[in-house]
């Protein structure tokens, strides 16, 4: 039996060791050049100089002051943020970064996906790749073209048309249009079919997905992740918690539980149904199956969160820079007269084709920015970039504002320009000019969105649609705001300020 004595020698020994160990690190990193930044406190780091309802202007006017690559502190949290897509490309896609440099920080979500039971915060590993390709192939065949949801697709665009151009003689907040379109958009892509008005709780789509951006609020998700015990307490971040929780179940009983319940084999509604296939043949042949009914329902969560948003903001910005540009709209008119005509519906194969519409979206993505900050990784190991150490345990933050209007690369980041991606024959810039390097609205690397080929599509299709049937010009009883992406509120994503429109209907319109 050891003494007091014995004890005492062998815990100093232990502290000792850990002692010598964290002096070499230290050492070591002191003998490594670490990333610029601006000085913080000893207590709270940078904590009380970044404000997090404004971070994207912050960190850019850091990396105007100190380079694209800087380094700040969050309280104890090591942030590295990259403002150059070379530097993010490597960082995500290269070794060895890309190795260890592709993990998510812990953030307050975890419950709300079951344990990161699915693809967008949750770590990288096998499960985690198994789940992105299969979604990412899903998503594009269940739209398969000319099939029953490629059909209601097309029905439910020309029912929105119906409505813009109904309201002809008056202006038009198109918010809530679209998003009841998007609404229905996505309910088609995951059962096959639309939410009726009538039955209870008919937007729960949109309901979860206004709450979960709450959540994710850097205010809001902090708050939660310093002190997690205010999930279970009244007031307003139990609250939020806790809806979004009631709010996330409503989603897994309507559009899986109640559709696995109907499932019947040889019927494929949607991706739902795709998922459950997949299921039962694994348990089938092996009795197990990496897609449990929780990751089913974490697809559904992802598809949800990225592509309602996506497309949402992408569609209004859309018409917002249209009232602003008939120039722009003029020549987009041009296009779809020329390549698609006013006989038929606009399919994503005339996309190719369409070099100045390509153009008009890629635009649209570098100057709204409307993620400004692509989901932070987690850096697990030491590693170096362009000769700075980013330690381990850092979050890493794709600052894709900054990337699409730094004004060397652009010279005019905050003017609205499609031509800026056309060669002076009017074709799109190869893949490996500098602009094209340059524009990464979905991000880069394993931790690319997943969903990003469908909502191209389905933005193309809608923007194609709408602009070979209707016109679109600022009201005539309001005033049209600017479009100024830094003029946007400080909601994640960011938003354009809500504005009416008109819209005239063309002719030799389809419809």
């Amino acid at each position: 039996m050891m003494s007091v004595t014995d004890i005492l020698i062998i815990c100093t020994c232990a502290s000792s060791f850990v002692f010598i160990l964290f002096s070499c690190s230290s050492l070591r990193n002191r003998n490594r050049r670490l990333p610029p930044g601006p000085k913080g406190y000893l207590c709270c780091g940078n904590s009380f100089q970044i404000d997090s309802d404004h971070i994207h202007h912050n960190l850019k006017g850091l990396h105007d002051d100190y380079g694209k690559i800087i380094k700040f502190q969050i309280f104890g949290t090591k942030v590295i943020s990259l403002s150059s897509a070379k530097y993010i490309s490597e960082a995500f896609e290269l070794n060895p970064s890309c190795q260890i440099a592709n993990d998510r920080p812990t953030n307050s979500t975890s419950d709300i996906f079951y344990g990161r039971k699915h693809i967008g915060l949750a770590d990288w590993n096998f499960i985690t790749s198994l789940m992105r390709e299969f979604h990412k192939l899903s998503a594009i065949l269940v739209f398969e073209k000319g099939g029953k949801l490629d059909q209601l697709f097309e029905t439910e665009i020309k029912l929105l048309h119906l409505t813009f151009i109904s309201g002809r003689n008056v202006d038009i907040n198109p918010h809530l249009h679209l998003r009841l379109f998007l609404q229905h958009l996505m309910s088609i892509l995951l059962i096959g079919e639309t939410v009726d008005k009538s039955v209870p709780d008919n937007n729960v789509l949109w309901e979860f997905i206004d709450l979960l951006y709450v959540l994710i609020d850097p205010s809001v998700d902090g708050a939660l992740r310093t002190f997690p015990f205010l999930r279970r307490l009244p007031g307003y971040y139990g609250n939020i918690y806790r809806q979004t929780i009631v709010a996330r179940d409503k989603v897994g009983k309507r559009f899986y539980e109640d559709r696995k319940a109907s499932y019947r084999p040889g019927n494929i509604r949607g991706l739902v149904d795709v998922c459950i296939l997949n299921q039962l043949e694994e348990l089938n042949k092996t009795g197990n199956s990496w897609l449990t009914d929780e990751h089913i329902k974490g697809l559904i969560f992802d598809t949800l969160a990225a592509g309602m948003t996506e497309i949402l903001k992408t569609l209004r910005l859309f018409l917002l820079l249209m009232c602003h540009h008939p120039e722009v709209q003029t020549r987009l008119h041009v296009e779809v007269e020329t390549i698609i005509g006013s006989e038929r519906f606009p399919c994503p194969e005339d996309l190719k084709w369409m070099p100045y519409t390509q153009a008009v979206m890629l635009e649209i993505w570098r100057y709204g920015s409307q993620t400004p900050l692509a989901i932070p990784h987690l850096c697990r190991k030491d590693v170096e970039l362009d000769g700075y150490l980013i330690e381990a345990g850092s979050v890493i933050f794709p600052n894709l504002y900054a990337v699409h209007h730094d004004e060397v690369t652009w010279g005019d980041p905050w003017e609205y320009r499609p031509e800026r991606f056309l060669n002076e024959s009017g074709e799109l810039l190869p893949s490996d000019h500098t602009l094209m390097q340059n524009i990464i609205p979905f991000s880069v690397g394993k931790r690319a969105c997943p969903g990003q080929d469908f909502a191209r599509s389905r933005i193309f299709v809608t923007m194609a649609s709408l602009m070979q049937r209707v016109r679109v010009i600022p009201p005539e009883n309001s005033n049209l705001p600017p479009a100024d992406p830094r003029l946007y509120s400080k909601a994640y994503p960011m938003t354009e300020p809500q504005f009416e429109c008109r819209f005239l209907p063309r002719e030799d319109s389809i419809i």
